[in-house]
């Protein structure tokens, strides 16, 4: 039984640890301001446009592709800390 309880409040502890911890990305609502090359926009600051070397497309948003992204929709971004990489996960 003093193993179970010691396991429980170590878990307890490692979750608040984790909960409490700041995350590594953010994700973040954002507009095609372009799609070749491919920038885009970040919701929360209308002036600041991400430029294409900065961002990950996945091939199915890709030109030619059937998914292909259009200038004007809205899409969900995953950012690094620092804002050094975006990644477009999906249209929205």
């Amino acid at each position: 039984m003093r193993k179970m309880i010691f396991i429980t409040v170590t878990s307890l502890f490692l979750y608040s640890d984790f909960i409490d911890s700041e995350s590594p990305v953010d994700i973040l609502p954002a507009e095609v301001v372009s799609v070749s090359p491919v920038e885009i926009r970040l919701n929360e600051n209308d002036k600041l446009i991400i430029p294409a070397d900065l961002i990950v497309v996945p091939k199915r948003l890709r030109p030619g592709e059937e998914e292909a992204l259009n200038t004007g929709e809205s899409v969900m971004v995953v950012s690094l800390k620092g804002g050094q990489s975006f990644f477009i996960l999906d249209k929205i």
